[in-house]
């Protein structure tokens, strides 16, 4: 295996080379995003290794076994379980987090995302076109983690393997590992990760069955936050109580969005506004609004871009910038009439210095996943067919 001192330069942190195991279906994915950001990085991490697992002719039935044969190839000290479509945006952060988790035995297995027992997500990465998560510059306990990237030590894995169980298939693998290392003792945690995941879909087939087989297993956890949902007690009044639980929820969540778009309202009066998960609805966006390229601009200023400017959506180039208002203002000025801009960290001091929008096609709209955010390019005529529900609007006289 390689050795701690071989990832390190003068001047360097503790950095040790990973192994990163990638089971994929789609060659077009993993080479646009995985593995073209893996290979742009080499020449800073030569020992880090990609160990690609082709499963496009369905040899392996659930993502452990795929995952289990790739670490069994691993010649680096820590494998980092690695989703197909994600780009890293820097190896050294990577192998620095691996020196730490290398020297914290007490660490069972560690994550870009997780969710801890307050329903807090953990983690700073970027979703699909926005910067999610919050900041966890040292690891910080979970209750679970997402599998969009897992680390552990190489050791660890090859003597307790991901779990093969065809109940988890292709779902919860993290969650259960989690719930595992916890039940011994030792620690689930998160860490910030730069990444971006180019996620193209999001698949919930049977994921009740795989959160229900984890609830099943380890009982004395429950309830079990994950990413996805808390997994809870079966039974009619626990499911009853839970129901009650979703909806005060999601009242909640739907009146304070509405809060958010009231002062919308006050620096922006003229703009259409919407409460909306814009992850899941910018492809369709495009679409509608007859786009043929995205360009995001992140206005967090600890944001990350780089090897995210040659990713592509469904065909369409998509490319990513952080960059501070004054970038903001010109790129939107100059925006060709082909492309779709998608401003994210928008907060109301940079909205109020992008004002006034007349000027440009625009929506204004926020979620508590994302944010505060805006497109431009489009007008709220050509994609009201998006969020045609009551619930995209503000709660009646708020905003």
């Amino acid at each position: 295996m390689a050795s701690r001192e071989s990832a390190r330069g003068a001047g360097d942190r503790d950095r040790v080379p990973v192994s990163i195991v990638c089971v994929y279906n789609d060659e077009s994915v993993l080479e646009s995003c995985l593995r073209q950001s893996v290979a742009a990085q080499a020449a800073i991490a030569p020992d880090t290794e990609l160990l690609a697992v082709d499963n496009r002719d369905g040899r392996f039935s659930t993502a452990g076994a795929a995952l289990n044969h790739g670490a069994r190839r691993a010649r680096n000290p820590i494998v980092a379980f690695v989703h197909q479509d994600v780009v890293l945006h820097s190896l050294p952060a990577l192998e620095e987090v691996a020196a730490e988790l290398l020297d914290a035995p007490d660490i069972g297995i560690l994550g870009a995302l997780g969710i801890d027992a307050d329903l807090r997500i953990i983690g700073r990465v970027r979703d699909r076109i926005v910067s999610i998560g919050e900041p966890a510059p040292t690891a910080r306990d979970v209750d679970t983690l997402d599998e969009v990237l897992l680390m552990t030590t190489t050791q660890q894995v090859l003597r307790d393997p991901l779990s093969e169980d065809a109940l988890l298939a292709w779902h919860a693998y993290g969650v259960e590992y989690a719930a595992r290392v916890r039940r011994e003792g030792r620690r689930a945690v998160a860490r910030d990760i730069p990444l971006t995941h180019n996620s193209l879909s999001t698949n919930l087939a049977k994921l009740d069955l795989a959160h229900r087989h984890v609830g099943d297993t380890y009982p004395e956890l429950l309830p079990i936050h994950t990413t996805c949902g808390t997994i809870r007690k079966s039974g009619a009044v626990a499911t009853k109580m839970a129901g009650g639980i979703r909806r005060y929820t999601s009242a909640r969540i739907w009146w304070n969005e509405s809060l958010v778009a009231r002062g919308t309202r006050r620096i922006s009066p003229a703009s259409e506004l919407v409460l909306a998960d814009i992850r899941m609805l910018i492809d369709d966006a495009l679409e509608t609004g007859g786009k043929s390229s995205l360009r995001v601009i992140d206005l967090d200023p600890d944001a990350t871009a780089e090897y995210a400017d040659e990713l592509m959506r469904f065909e369409r180039p998509f490319a990513v910038t952080a960059t501070d208002i004054d970038g903001a203002r010109t790129a939107i000025a100059g925006r060709s009439a082909s492309e779709l801009i998608f401003l994210a960290g928008l907060t109301p001091e940079s909205l109020s210095q992008l004002t006034p929008l007349e000027g440009q096609p625009h929506v204004l709209g926020n979620s508590h996943s994302t944010g505060q955010w805006a497109l431009f390019g489009v007008s709220p005529e050509e994609l009201s067919s998006l969020w045609p529900s009551w619930r995209n609007k503000p709660v009646p006289g708020i905003a």
